[in-house]
């Protein structure tokens, strides 16, 4: 079974999180975390940079599963210390945690960008909503997640309840197989191939880690692309009135 491209996810290349980064530099200007807090831009940009840092590593992060799903060299039973099933268990729970999640740190950065100033256990749509944050954000945000439901459906029953998702046809023999070595045939008549099965099962997922990731990224962009311009507005209204000496309208105003 012929295996399918990789795509890897761009964590940090949208222009919204250059920005923020760059910005974030103002802080070596302070000798410590209270003096810089006293400043409300530079308090802005300090929380920002923070949520939207997180953002970008746990995006980051899904390249882990990636090099997992399309490692340097084959993967073979004999070669790994654990079983090629579990490998694949693994993989499905590194991905489904860490995607799923990326939508919970995108609430936390909206409200961040937004200074809805709610405890990360009552950042819910609801919630930020009720805090001012717009419609257009909130209507992209219930997209994302009415995107990922059955994902999430299934970490939450993997957590929760503890079910498992079948990789192959027959996924009691190729766990069983998989985990003693076991030689012999299927519930078929065909048969066993351990390693068979692993490629059955790494293609299944490698096809929903693509269309799942490329998915998100586009949607990540998007909610960025109206996050920056809210953060703009209210940048510009802090650093306005910014008593720091540190903005360009303050150095203008030395030079002249």
């Amino acid at each position: 079974m012929k295996s399918s491209g990789r795509y890897i996810l761009p964590s940090d290349d949208h222009g919204f999180i250059g920005r923020v980064y760059n910005l974030s530099i103002v802080f070596y200007n302070f000798d410590s975390f209270e003096e810089m807090e006293k400043h409300a831009d530079c308090k802005y940009v300090y929380e920002v940079n923070e949520r939207i840092s997180i953002n970008a590593r746990r995006v980051e992060s899904l390249n882990l599963v990636g090099d997992m799903l399309w490692p340097e060299s084959p993967i073979k039973a004999e070669n790994i210390p654990i079983s090629l099933y579990e490998w694949l268990t693994i993989s499905i729970d590194v991905f489904l945690m860490r995607f799923i999640s990326v939508i919970d740190c995108s609430l936390q950065l909206v409200n961040s960008v937004y200074e809805a100033g709610l405890p990360a256990s009552e950042c819910k749509m609801k919630k930020l909503k009720q805090a001012g944050v717009s419609a257009l954000v909130i209507e992209h945000l219930g997209v994302m997640l009415d995107e990922q439901a059955r994902l999430r459906k299934e970490r939450n029953e993997r957590v929760h309840e503890g079910i498992e998702r079948s990789f192959t046809e027959d996924d009691v023999t190729f766990r069983l197989a998989a985990k003693l070595a076991f030689i012999g045939t299927d519930r078929n008549g065909r048969q066993i191939d351990v390693n068979r099965s692993f490629q059955e099962g790494t293609f299944k997922l490698q096809s929903e880690f693509n269309n799942a990731t490329s998915i998100l990224i586009n949607q990540l962009n998007a909610l960025y692309d109206e996050l920056e311009k809210e953060f703009e507005i209210r940048f510009a209204e802090k650093i306005s009135t910014a008593t720091h000496g540190l903005n360009a309208g303050a150095q203008q105003d030395k030079i002249s």
